[in-house]
């Protein structure tokens, strides 16, 4: 467990936080609340959950109403903080440590009419970037133009034309996917105009639609303009995620047959809805051992008419193994090199999942046609702002369980090791989808059933469920097991915010709207949240703090954070007492230090080194 967890929030004092959001919005009522907005809260907290709450309900604001579920007392609290939500944001609100130096923002001690100005302009050539602001032209080489041309025009005698690219890492895979992607959609030659494109995005760590940790099949309509973070939705109608699967971890080393079998059942979801779709297919970098193995059984078993390879330095065993396994046409181009790397793929997928978790809703737009395209919108609020959505985990009605990905922690840790983690909804479409965790786990007779689960019910599945001692539903997964991607499927992302062990309900943070979930309960559906190795949302933590570094009156420092995992902790020497900002030491998950001060030595989290089995015999 990290060393930054230091102390277990359950939600049983109210007047302590229960997790790093419910902590900021606790300190903010202290200080800011009015005697009007407390004998509110005081009216809401003396409420008692009824029989009549919704098992998926979004936290309401403002007084309690005839027909509004009730809500945990620490959650149901009217602040003044929350009703923030639905202001308009400052015209500059100040720019989160990760996407810093991307937009126009004020300097220090900016005017009102300096705080007018775009946050954005149209740059024509590098030149126009604001200063200290790197910009690379987009070139696309010669070589790419003549095999983009040449596969639109295969496209046009074959509409249902495959292509998978594949290559190292930082070659260009995305930026040719995307050209190419870009050429088929505007293609204006004799015959009608394609209705849409598939992209399988099998990168589980560099996504282009879908959030980090996942693969999808998605259907895009419209080209691709933008980089990830601005089309991060699952539902947007330009670039719809027909089907997902999480992985939970950023890279297909977790558990290559996991990521083969989501491969090929996306694949057939691709030959079952999309025929005669043109396919484009992009893969991870990782083209050595376990990885080329991974790469040559893709193109086997989805026998692309076009395999691409970006690269043209090999290496050589690469280059031969993928040339042996394609029986069609394969191609070696010339890779494109950033000349400048300003951030790493680590950090590009915070940004996706920061903008991810900002997504409000689909906004609606009126184009000249009087067609109305869906849009999406983003909320720059703190997420602290926003009230969680309430799940029960002690109903049948709420969640089925928790299942854990690698790592098992004990029953009495499982609370505090998925609190305040990102974790991914997962929709279980038949029982069959955890025949996985049967093995070893009950008596002869029900595993038996169990795996001939068309003969199984669910409540003999329900006999391999545990509980924690909070009450929370896990599925113990010993055998490091996993959902069948046959039988389930993602539907987003969730952050975990507190846990209420009073009220046995579960804080959740999504963009996914509460209908959905009330959708998969009404056919008969489970839902799982999946914990494994989600990149930990240190973003979200330091959020708030942003903001209160922004209103800090006469405050000219600019706020760093660091991630735990850095190479700078080594200072024996406690953290000093500070101001302002920095005063809100008793946020779970984050540490303030000041001036020079480094982390602890043994503070970083061990990094544990996998055996995937290339040297075995």
């Amino acid at each position: 467990m990290s060393s930054h967890k230091k102390r277990r929030i359950e939600g049983i004092d109210a007047t302590k936080p229960m997790s790093a959001i419910a902590a900021l919005a606790a300190r903010r009522r202290e200080a800011a609340a009015s005697s009007t907005s407390e004998q509110q809260s005081s009216e809401c907290n003396e409420q008692q959950p009824t029989s009549n709450v919704n098992y998926f309900s979004p936290l309401q604001k403002g007084n309690s109403q005839v027909g509004t579920p009730s809500t945990p007392k620490k959650s149901a609290v009217k602040t003044p903080r929350s009703q923030r939500v639905t202001e308009s944001p400052a015209p500059h609100p100040k720019s989160h440590e990760k996407a810093r130096k991307m937009w126009n923002e004020p300097p220090e001690g900016d005017s009102a009419k300096s705080n007018k100005e775009a946050t954005f302009q149209i740059v024509q050539t590098p030149e126009d970037a604001p200063k200290k602001c790197i910009i690379q032209e987009l070139d696309s080489l010669a070589a790419w133009n003549r095999k983009l041309s040449s596969l639109v025009t295969n496209s046009r005698e074959k509409p249902s034309l495959s292509t998978l690219i594949c290559g190292p890492k930082s070659a260009g895979k995305s930026t040719f996917s995307r050209l190419f992607l870009n050429r088929l959609l505007t293609d204006r030659s004799d015959r009608q105009t394609l209705r849409g494109v598939v992209v399988m995005d099998l990168d589980p760590g560099q996504p282009e639609y879908a959030p980090a940790g996942t693969l999808s099949l998605v259907f895009a309509t419209k080209p691709n303009l933008g980089t990830p973070f601005t089309h991060p939705g699952i539902k947007d109608a330009a670039s719809n995620v027909v089907r997902c699967h999480s992985m939970a971890s950023v890279t297909p080393a977790s558990d290559p047959d996991l990521y083969l079998a989501c491969a090929v059942d996306l694949f057939d979801t691709y030959n079952k809805s999309f025929a005669g779709v043109p396919l484009i297919i992009n893969t991870p970098g990782w083209i050595l051992g376990t990885g080329l193995d991974l790469l040559c059984a893709l193109v086997r078993m989805m026998k692309p008419e076009e395999v691409l390879y970006m690269s043209e330095d090999g290496p050589s065993e690469t280059v031969d193994a993928l040339h042996a396994a394609t029986g069609t046409t394969f191609t070696e181009l010339p890779s494109q090199q950033s000349e400048f790397t300003s951030r790493t793929a680590a950090h590009l997928r915070a940004m996706q999942t920061m903008s991810y978790f900002h997504l409000q809703e689909l906004a609606l737009t009126t184009t000249k046609q009087t067609d109305i395209i869906q849009r999406l919108k983003w909320n720059p609020s703190p997420l602290s702002f926003r009230p969680p959505l309430l799940v029960r985990y002690s109903s049948k009605k709420g969640i089925f369980g928790l299942v854990s990905y690698d790592y098992q922690c004990p029953p009495e840790l499982l609370a505090d090791t998925v609190n305040g983690l990102v974790l991914a909804a997962v929709e279980i479409e038949d029982v069959k989808a955890f025949s996985g965790f049967t093995q070893g786990q009950v008596s002869a007779d029900t595993s038996l059933k169990l795996t001939n689960l068309d003969a199984a019910s669910k409540d003999e599945v329900l006999q391999i469920v545990s509980t924690s001692p909070e009450g929370i539903p896990f599925i113990p997964n010993y055998n490091d097991a996993a959902l069948d991607p046959r039988y389930s499927r993602t539907i987003g992302l969730v952050l975990l915010r507190g846990i209420d062990t009073k009220s046995h309900t579960l804080q959740l943070t999504t963009p996914i709207p509460a209908e959905e979930f009330k959708h998969i309960k009404s056919q008969g559906r489970d839902i799982v949240l999946l914990h494994g190795k989600f990149d930990t949302p240190s973003w979200a933590y330091s959020e708030d703090l942003y903001e209160r570094a922004g209103a800090d009156e006469g405050n000219d420092t600019i706020l760093e954070v660091t991630d735990e995992d850095t190479d700078d902790d080594r200072s024996e020497a406690e953290p000093e007492d500070v101001d302002r900002v920095s005063d809100l030491t008793e946020v779970p998950w984050v540490e303030v230090l000041k001036g020079s001060q480094r982390r602890p030595v043994g503070s970083r989290v061990w990094r544990v080194r996998r055996d995937l089995g290339r040297n075995n015999a």
